[in-house]
């Protein structure tokens, strides 16, 4: 909604630490103020239906009145400070306040009056120059009562500064759009010109110029005219140029100067400021200043659509029924999101059709501005749910994303087109553009964790920070580049670091980032994965994405049963977070628990059947628990809901030749390969299995692709090294399984896979091998079966072994049951505990 914001400020308006009291000296010439006394009115919601209601009136004056009560403004308490909102604000109560006012100010006090509403004249003459339209008001025929004539407000305010000798502030912000019984002559408009003049010889501050509207919207603290929420702002100290903690009229002037026109544009409005340049109009109070200026660093940039009733009444009315459609077809597809497409029939077509109309070229700076502020809506709010940490965004699996997110930049480029490069937003809108394109990169390309996909989002992201430097999102992104992409986790910690300086309340940055070095590196960044999220913690403990996260550091940490907690209160917050549905059915499973487990996957289906990693999981259960068929149904599900999700074509090519269905296991794979050809886990599979159906040449070429994608990759060495092996190449078999050792691999494994035979034959060999790498798993095994065979002492000294050798299990210890023997021996258990475990172990 458009309406005029005037403000006219009188001599001086300074402020005390005492309550009512403001000690400040204005000018050279002036003295100090002794008592503040204040009037604020704001009506958005008018008695009479037949005038229309405001938007954000009320909180104008709300916030102007919390202005008043606080330490910058002079701590005005009730005795000094009287506020009417909305039905309080009758024109009776209106009066009766001020006459409070003329009562109680005396010579050196300040008075403010502050009004935010209608405004209007039902005709043009000498004899009705305007009025103020209170809570009460009539539509029509002002002078029956309710309205209060501009003639009995300038009575007041001469009282109060001539005979009283008073400061007068008079703000006043009642000149809107609306069907007004003014309407047909601009009533809202006259009364703004009447109240200029009507204070000629005093300080002024008005919102625009006379044939300008005032601009109000969501943007401007949740709510706000764009004037009214600069000016307060000015107030509070933003407006001090010269930081001497004292603002002048020139100061409240520039501020505005320099943000509503831009913050409002292309739409017109440019604030007018008349008067002595060098009053004083207020005094600074430092923490509040320093928390003002704390908040707006880390809010972003907005840019939102306005309203324009009462001019678009008055525009409309002069042209054809034609035009008028495509203006009804225009409004209907902004707010039925039909922006681009489909060809002719959508809101951009309509936008230009209508900017060729000469006669609605006063609505065109408001068309340009609301089809833009449509444009990026949507890809605000996504923006905006990420820095919430709002699951019911976060969680959306990759398919639903991918259909969201794909118009957005599009979008974006359209808006900042629309608004020209010399507007505020035209950078921070490309920005977002090149930041959704780089996620879209993931999104869209199956091989979206290859390092040619991270170098294009990579990209992407450098070309969004030139353009917005400030962008935590963009940091964020750029360390599941580096952690996924590059394997590059202390890069990744630098960027997830920036993110959460611009952000310092975002819990992302932290949890996320603690994630993915849990899953990545989890020998080398479980300290700081913890380190990560204590700091989440110390952010929100009760953050469901922060509880999911520290449950999983629970479960790499052996201690399930904190897990369950963790994972119970994260449920207990969002009992629709499909991640901890599926982590808790990952957990149900390293407990044994596979019919819970089972459970939990199904509940995650409920919530949302279309997120495909939970068929992996679902069907790695049923695999486990010995439903081969029902597992291989639940992955195909999965690819009828994502296609692009390749441990699904893993898995089910997998459990296919485990079932004696090579050829189909191999046409699976293979489709795989097509949405991932880099992907080296389906690259080791299909291998896998045409090794086993003795088509060596073509398995020992994908076992060496892998190897030539990924040189750390442990199975391609080991799958290698099999094929060697059976091929009775052993030298270059031992060779190559050695380099799968060092990388890291399974010993339980090692001595059962049956394509290892031919290397554990080779005994001696073979064991010194095993000892090279797994002397701690080979004492350890030493232990259990010395444990059982009753050879105690035996027992213990083979243990220690594994212990100094690096076996750290602490948790599998106290419960493994080949060492219950040992258990028993308290004594001695507990020495052997206390030595090496002093932080788990409790006597």
């Amino acid at each position: 909604m458009k309406y005029i914001v005037i403000f006219l400020l009188l001599p001086v308006l300074a402020f005390s630490q005492n309550k009512g009291v403001s000690p400040i000296a204005n000018s050279q010439q002036q003295t100090a103020t002794k008592n503040t006394y204040a009037v604020v009115v704001g009506i958005s919601d008018y008695q009479d239906k037949d005038i229309p209601d405001l938007r954000f009136a009320d909180k104008d004056a709300a916030a102007f009145a919390e202005f008043l009560r606080s330490e910058a403004g002079g701590k005005l308490d009730k005795d000094h400070l009287k506020v009417l909102l909305n039905q309080e604000a009758t024109m009776a109560q209106f009066a009766i306040a001020l006459d409070w006012l003329w009562e109680n100010v005396r010579e050196g006090d300040q008075a403010i009056i502050y009004f935010s509403g209608h405004g209007d004249v039902e005709k043009k003459s000498l004899t009705q120059p305007g009025f103020l339209l209170c809570w009460d008001a009539p539509a029509r025929v002002y002078m029956s009562g309710g309205a209060f004539a501009l003639p009995m407000l300038q009575e007041v305010i001469s009282t109060l500064s001539i005979q009283n000798k008073a400061k007068v502030i008079v703000i006043t912000d009642a000149c809107r759009s609306g069907a007004l019984a003014g309407n047909s002559i601009s009533g809202s408009q006259a009364t703004a010109s009447n109240l200029s003049k009507q204070f000629a010889n005093e300080i002024k501050i008005l919102s625009c110029q006379p044939n300008e509207y005032s601009i109000e919207g969501e943007q401007w603290g949740g709510g706000r005219g764009a004037f009214s929420f600069n000016l307060v702002n000015a107030l509070y100290g933003l407006a001090d140029g010269n930081m001497d903690l004292s603002i002048t009229l020139q100061e409240i002037g520039r501020y505005l100067e320099d943000h509503v026109p831009s913050e409002v544009a292309p739409v017109s409005q440019l604030p007018m400021v008349l008067g002595n340049r060098n009053e004083k109009v207020a005094t600074v109070y430092a923490p509040i200043l320093a928390a003002l200026r704390s908040g707006k660093s880390s809010q972003m940039t907005m840019l939102s659509s306005i309203d324009s009733r009462g001019m678009e009444d008055e525009v409309l009315a002069g042209l054809d029924t034609s035009v008028v459609r495509i203006y009804n077809l225009f409004k209907q597809a902004l707010k039925d999101k039909i922006f681009l497409e489909p060809a002719i029939a959508n809101a951009d077509s309509y936008y230009e059709r209508l900017m060729a109309e000469p006669k609605m070229q006063r609505l065109h700076s408001t068309m340009r501005r609301n089809y833009a502020a449509a444009l990026q809506d949507e890809a605000q709010q996504v923006l905006n749910s990420w820095l919430r940490v709002d699951m019911d965004e976060i969680a959306q699996s990759r398919s639903t994303r991918l259909v969201k997110y794909t118009p957005f930049p599009r979008a974006l480029e359209r808006a900042a087109q629309l608004l020209g490069s010399s507007h505020y937003a035209y950078k921070d809108l490309l920005a977002k553009k090149y930041l959704f394109e780089g996620f879209l990169a993931y999104l869209q390309n199956p091989e979206n964790l290859a390092p040619a996909t991270g170098r294009v989002a990579m990209e992407k992201y450098a070309r969004s920070l030139s353009y917005q430097p400030a962008m935590p999102q963009t940091y964020l992104f750029m360390s599941y580049v580096e952690n996924f992409n590059f394997h590059r986790p202390d890069s990744a910690m630098v960027l997830a670091m920036k993110a959460a300086a611009l952000a310092p309340q975002w819990l992302l940055p932290y949890t996320a980032t603690a994630k993915s070095f849990m899953l990545l590196f989890p020998k080398e960044k479980m300290g700081d994965a913890a380190a990560l999220l204590e700091k989440a913690r110390l952010i929100d403990s009760t953050n469901a994405s922060y509880l999911n996260v520290a449950a999983i550091q629970q479960v790499f940490s052996g201690n399930h049963p904190r897990a369950d907690q963790l994972l119970a209160q994260a449920l207990k917050v969002d009992s629709n977070y499909v991640s901890v549905w599926g982590n808790l059915a990952g957990l149900r499973m390293l407990q044994g628990r596979a019919e819970e487990a089972e459970h939990c996957c199904r509940r995650a289906i409920e919530i949302d059947s279309t997120y495909a990693f939970i068929y992996v999981n679902l069907g790695v259960i049923l695999a486990q628990s010995g439903r081969p068929e029902a597992a291989i149904e639940a992955w195909r599900t999965g690819l009828r809901f994502n296609s692009t999700e390749v441990q699904l074509y893993g898995n089910l090519g997998f459990m296919l030749s485990r079932i004696g269905n090579p050829t189909e296991a191999i046409a699976i794979l293979q489709e795989g390969l097509e949405w991932d050809s880099t992907n080296t886990q389906l690259i080791t599979q299909l291998g896998g299995v045409l090794l086993s159906q003795n088509d060596f040449t073509s398995a020992e070429r994908l076992f060496k692709k892998c190897i030539q994608l990924d040189s750390k990759n442990t199975d391609g060495y080991y799958k290698l090294a099999c094929l060697y092996g059976l091929q009775n190449r052993l030298d270059e078999a031992f060779e190559t399984l050695e380099k799968a050792l060092k990388i890291g691999f399974e010993y339980d494994w090692l001595q059962k896979d049956p394509e290892l035979a031919p290397l554990r034959e080779q005994k001696e060999k073979w064991e010194v091998l095993m000892k090279k790498y797994f002397a701690n798993q080979m004492y350890y095994n030493l232990a259990c079966n010395q444990s059982i065979k009753g050879e105690l002492d035996k027992a213990f000294e083979s243990l220690e072994l594994s212990i100094t050798n690096g076996w750290n299990d602490y948790h599998w210890m106290q419960q493994d049951p080949d060492l219950a023997p040992l258990r028993t021996q308290a004594e001695h258990w507990k020495a052997l505990m206390k030595k090496h475990f002093p932080d788990q172990f409790k006597d």
